[in-house]
Order: structure tokens, then C-alpha cells, then sequence
């Protein structure tokens, strides 16, 4: 049996997800496609614009045959963890054969020689790294620097391309994934399969192409009337752009902003203890926050109050909800050393593909969890309810959030049934 994974936000699932899926079916000859998607937190460090059984919808009414949660403590985590967090699960899976995913430059052997660097972290690669961000870089860009230094000349062009791609990324942290996974089970790698990103570049704010970006999706919706939607028709497949005119109905779509208050009191109440304890959270970042915390006015203001050189805007937004999550690095730490996760969350499937979900019930390498039932029997262990508690405060915030910026109460994740279509 032919299985293909995607790792995917789907925020939302826009003309350029259909096209990925169509052609991983295809060109992996798939029997099924499974999808690890994050949860409602997203890895830019922000709630996605719709909750996490929607998107679950659009991607199976596209065509995929069923989605798994990557949760909170991973889908807001950075590159190397979201990507490692999302490839053990696939591991876990027990059946998955081919890694599909986007990437903005053909794969080359220049992704290779990039990889094997990141992977091994030589001395004098290291050094590099810490010399560039002793210097003020960015870390993305002194990454980039370090890495160049070390290719062959003919080599730096090709890998600054790729180094600058939010996509191209990824492609590198899933493979470093891979390898690592395949070594640490003594088992064959799964097979990686790259699709070619087509239509607008990853950041791009152009809404009316037929291949425009989630990003120029989000900021179209949250800068224009609701009245506007129909606008973006073109840019999603029928079935997702229909359930985005439903969800608009009952629900308000969700922004960082949207996290401003909440934010600003966890940072008021836990400002005397210091922020180092959160995931990713530096001594110099946490008292960046506490000196400029008397001039917060807003998640997205203080996020640019908090940039500098070598702090990025998503490193920080991604510590900030850290911090509203409490997500903690000590937390991180454990379940990255117990292969990141107690069980796998199904969040839909098909009904004409329902053999999947029972393929995986005998492969799976840990327990899935479908219901009330399984939740039970999961958490009888201590550690699996802690990990389940958080994924649960995660959904409740989210829940809370809808609430605060609609006004009246909609069904909380824990009551939603799985999807099926």
C-alpha cells in the first residue's frame, strides 16, 4: 500500500494546496494521503483564521483522505521542531512511505550538502554562526552566512536561494528529520518527494491570482469588509471557498491581534518571575519584554517594539504565544526526548477511505485518539495527561478567543465530532 504524507497549515486551504495534493496523489501513485495539519495555533506564531476541524474539512473534501493534529506544544514551534514533531508522527504512523511537500527552487545537491552541515553541525560551523550573531545578524541570515562559508564558491548563489525561502526551510528541516528518525529506528527513511511552489511567493500580499498566498488570503479578509469576501472566489477551490462563506456565518476568523488582551495579562502577571522558562525564550528576550512592557498597546505593536537585527518578528511572536500558552521549554524538552507526542489525533477522514484509518490502527506505533473514550484510556497515564491537558488548554484558549470576539458561545473542540466526508 502506497501512503503519502503532507505536513500543512492549511490556513486556509487556498488553489495551491489543491494543486500539491492533486500531483502528490499522482506523482507518488498514492493509494491514500494522510495529512499532518497544525492544530488552531500555526507556526508563525499566531491562532490560524479558522479552527482546526474546518481545515481539517477543506483538505478532505479536496481530495485528501485523512487528517491527524500536529498540536499546539509542535505547531507553533520553530522549523526544526515543527518539522521534527511532524515527521516522528508520520514515524509513528507505522505506514507512511513518501514525504510530499512544497518548495520554492528544484531540488538540487545543493539541498543535500545543506543538509548534511545542519545535520552534523560541525565545529567550524558552529563558530561561524556564533560569530555572525555576535555581530547583530538575524539568525536566519547568519545561519545563511555560516552555511556559505562552508560550500564550495560555486555553491553560495544556489544555496542563498534556498536559504531564503520559508519553504525551502522546511524542506531542509524535514529532511534532517528523516535521517535522523531513520537512524534512531534502524529502519528505511522515508521517501522524500519535493512539488515545485506554484502562483505568488509565500509572503506575497497579491489576493487576486488565481494561486494567491494563504498570507495575502489573511490579509485581504482582515483589511476588507465581510461583504468583499466573494473577491477571494477565485483564489480557493469551490468546496473551501464555500465553507469559508459558512464558517463567516458563526464565526469570526481569528488574528494575532486577536490575542492582544490575553497576551498583555500573562505578560503583566508573570513579568516579576521573568519569561526564560517559556519555549524559546532567551534571558536577553525576556528582559526585552519586561522593559518595554509599559508601552504595550497590542500583539502585533509590541512584537515590532521587541524586533531588532538579530531578534525576527516570528521568532518573537512564536515566544509571545509560547508565553499566552504556557508552553514551556522544560516540557519541550521531554517530549522531544519521547518522540514528541503520546498519541496521534484524528481529526477527519473520508468515508471511502476508512481503510486507512483501520491500516493505522494496526501500524501505529502509539495510541490514536478519535473520542471521548480514547481520551480516557490514553491519560490514564500521568505523563500522556499532561501533554493532553495542554493540548486541551490550547483549545480552550482558542475557544475563548472566538467567544471574546464574537459574543456568544460556540461549540468548544472537545464536543466536535470527527470529520467525515
Amino acid at each position: 500500500m502506497q501512503i503519502t504524507g503532507i505536513i500543512a497549515e492549511y490556513n486556509p486551504f487556498h488553489n495551491g494546496h489543491a494543486f500539491q495534493l492533486t500531483q502528490a496523489r499522482k506523482q507518488t501513485d498514492a493509494d491514500f494521503i494522510i495529512i499532518v495539519m497544525s492544530g488552531n495555533f500555526v507556526q508563525r506564531g499566531a491562532p490560524a483564521l479558522m479552527d482546526k476541524y474546518t481545515r481539517a474539512k477543506m483538505a478532505l473534501m479536496q481530495g485528501a483522505d485523512l487528517v491527524v493534529e500536529l498540536p499546539a506544544l509542535w505547531s507553533c514551534a520553530s522549523a526544526e521542531y515543527f518539522a521534527g514533531a511532524a515527521v516522528s508522527l508520520l514515524y509513528q504512523l507505522g505506514c507512511v512511505n513518501t514525504l510530499c511537500y512544497g518548495c520554492e527552487t528544484p531540488v538540487s545537491d545543493v539541498y543535500a550538502k545543506i543538509c548534511d552541515l545542519l545535520a552534523d553541525e560541525p565545529p567550524a560551523y558552529r563558530q561561524l554562526l556564533t560569530d555572525n550573531l555576535s555581530c547583530g545578524m538575524a539568525y536566519a541570515r547568519a545561519r545563511q552566512n555560516a552555511l556559505s562559508a562552508l560550500l564550495p564558491d560555486t555553491d553560495t548563489t544556489a544555496a542563498a536561494q534556498i536559504l531564503n525561502n520559508p519553504n525551502n526551510i522546511l524542506a531542509l528541516e524535514y529532511q534532517k528529520a528523516i535521517a535522523k528518525e531513520a537512524a534512531d529506528r534502524d529502519r528505511p527513511p522515508i521517501q522524500i518527494h519535493p512539488i515545485l511552489r506554484q502562483g505568488q511567493a509565500y509572503h506575497s500580499s497579491r489576493f487576486t491570482d488565481p494561486m494567491a498566498s494563504a498570507s495575502a488570503i489573511r490579509r485581504f479578509l482582515a483589511s476588507h469588509p465581510s461583504d468583499d469576501i466573494h473577491t477571494l472566489r477565485q483564489a480557493l477551490p469551490d468546496a473551501s471557498f464555500q465553507l469559508l462563506l459558512d464558517y463567516q456565518k458563526h464565526a469570526p476568523f481569528l488574528y494575532e491581534n486577536d490575542c492582544s488582551q490575553m497576551l498583555h495579562y500573562c505578560l503583566l502577571k508573570y513579568a516579576s518571575a521573568g519569561f526564560c522558562k517559556y519555549a524559546d525564550c532567551t534571558p536577553q528576550l525576556s528582559r526585552r519584554i519586561s522593559r518595554n512592557l509599559n508601552d504595550y498597546t497590542g500583539f502585533s505593536d509590541f512584537c515590532m517594539r521587541l524586533k531588532t537585527k538579530n531578534l525576527a518578528y516570528t521568532r518573537i511572536s512564536r515566544v509571545l504565544l509560547h508565553i499566552l500558552l504556557d508552553i514551556r521549554a522544560d516540557s519541550c524538552r521531554i517530549w522531544r526526548s519521547r518522540s514528541y507526542m503520546p498519541y496521534a489525533k484524528i481529526l477527519g477522514f473520508r468515508k471511502e477511505s476508512q481503510a486507512v484509518l483501520t491500516h493505522l490502527k494496526k501500524h501505529a506505533s502509539l495510541p490514536l485518539l478519535t473520542g471521548a473514550a480514547d481520551v480516557k484510556h490514553i491519560c490514564a497515564a500521568s505523563d500522556s495527561a499532561d501533554f493532553y491537558q495542554k493540548h486541551l488548554f490550547a483549545d480552550t484558549l482558542y475557544q475563548a478567543l472566538l467567544l471574546e470576539k464574537s459574543g456568544h458561545n460556540i461549540a468548544h473542540a472537545c464536543k466536535r465530532q470527527i470529520v467525515i466526508v
